[in-house]
């Protein structure tokens, strides 16, 4: 792994950066390195840096040592001349794990040079000896255009769409003839998991279990498998690549058909709005509620609050319909001034657990083809991506992967929610796959879980 470059300071009086001279000490010595550093790796982690594989994936559940592990490869390389690194995550957020990593141990390496770091407009460091390593996010992938790398961390790689691997962030390394770590916890077998598979050739291919880190606690381990859904905590801790663990809804293919139509007079409608403005999609979602058949849906953005309430009650008066939408936070006066308009609304105030709720029915119903969906791709390609967060605590989070949206979700959800209830039906847990026989709740104005 090429040169090491030590930093010293000779002579006062002189520039910062005149002061800084460069001498080569031949071959980085990880023994020296780490002992500087103070980073001690596990056994595991031993094994990655021990790789000589160009394409290293490593699948490791939580809190095993994956952002320490490549923050340290990162810093080997850093310290050599002209070398130029990305830290890549779905957002920034996420990449600033590895990045704290490397800035706390860069600095004990070369504590003079603090002024190498910076955080805007996002996180970097840039050595006087030419070498770079820049934070970037998924979020704006025109971002990833153009650049030639040494070395490419790609953190929570399963959570990230395939074509940004393949058209982003693939070709970066070519030119140069770097190096790739998909770093990740597996969701599903998607393109991390054949990724994984392909680096097995070259003996880049790791798998690791959170309790394999020896500093991780074992009553953790024990909570952990007590507390989530099974094949959450496969993925998550055993580090377990399962089929079609990642989705949520299951079977969307099979509830696509040609179901829009016009109103009849003699059947009732439900209409789900879930607003936006700029950065997200207004959605709206009528239902029939006789047929559970979706006849109206329209997204849009950019447009302001009064022409989207206008196109809001055009609909609802076209098809006569009850309207359920997400009075969260702007969504409350929109709300009210829809009522005033004389149209019948529902609140839906999303929290964690009324999140929960809506999603559970909605994914009951597609499991139970209990609705139809028009052959929309945006609708299909939100409903087939959404899936759950683990938070740090334990807490399942349902969202969409970072980058993406969950509006045409989200809109579809509460047009389902609005549908006459049943006086019994089973509810399945997506996440535990468990039927848990429950009361359907009433429509009220203002319903909101707490």
């Amino acid at each position: 792994m090429g040169q090491l470059i030590t930093l010293k300071l000779a002579g006062k009086g002189l520039s910062h950066r005149t002061r800084l001279y460069i001498s080569i000490k031949g071959m980085i010595s990880d023994e020296k390195l780490q002992r500087k550093i103070g980073f001690t790796p596990h056994e595991g982690q031993q094994l990655v840096i021990a790789s000589q594989a160009r394409d290293i994936t490593i699948c490791a559940g939580r809190r095993w040592g994956k952002s320490a592990i490549c923050a340290y490869l990162a810093l080997k390389v850093l310290l050599e001349k002209d070398k130029r690194i990305w830290i890549v995550s779905p957002t920034y957020d996420l990449s600033q794990k590895v990045f704290d990593y490397l800035v706390r141990w860069y600095m004990k390496v070369a504590p003079s040079q603090a002024n190498s770091i910076s955080y805007r407009p996002n996180p970097r460091i840039r050595t006087p000896y030419g070498s770079w390593v820049e934070c970037k996010s998924t979020e704006n992938p025109q971002g990833l255009l153009g650049e030639e790398l040494d070395l490419e961390i790609i953190d929570e790689a399963a959570r990230m769409q395939r074509k940004i691997w393949e058209t982003y962030l693939f070709p970066t390394t070519a030119s140069r003839k770097g190096k790739t770590i998909k770093i990740s916890t597996p969701f599903g077998k998607n393109w991390f998991y054949e990724q994984w598979v392909d680096s097995k050739k070259d003996g880049g291919a790791f798998t690791f279990q959170s309790k394999d880190n020896p500093y991780f606690p074992s009553s953790e381990w024990e909570r952990a498998r007590e507390k989530l859904p099974e094949h959450v905590f496969k993925q998550e801790y055993q580090s377990l690549f399962l089929d079609d663990a990642a989705a949520v809804f299951r079977g969307i293919r099979e509830i696509v058909g040609r179901c829009l139509e016009d109103v009849r007079t003699d059947h009732r409608y439900v209409m789900g709005v879930d607003l936006g403005k700029y950065r997200d999609f207004t959605v709206l979602t009528v239902m029939n509620s006789v047929t559970h058949n979706v006849v109206f849906w329209d997204r849009f953005k950019d447009i302001n609050y009064p022409l989207q309430k206008q196109r809001i009650e055009m609909i609802a008066k076209r098809y006569k319909a009850r309207i359920v939408i997400d009075s969260t936070g702007v969504g409350d006066p929109i709300s009210d001034d829809l009522a005033r308009m004389g149209l019948v609304v529902d609140d839906f105030k999303f929290t964690n657990t009324s999140k929960q709720q809506l999603v559970e029915k909605l994914s009951l119903f597609i499991e139970q083809k209990a609705l139809t969906i028009p052959d929309e791709p945006v609708l299909i390609d939100e409903l087939e991506s959404f899936g759950y967060e683990l938070s740090e605590s334990g807490v399942l989070k349902y969202q969409a992967p970072a980058g993406l949206h969950d509006d045409a979700v989200i809109s579809l959800g509460l047009a389902v929610w609005g549908l006459p209830s049943v006086k019994r039906v089973k509810i399945t847990n997506p996440l535990t796959g468990l039927l848990d026989r429950r009361e359907e709740p009433r429509k009220i104005k203002h319903f909101e879980y707490v």
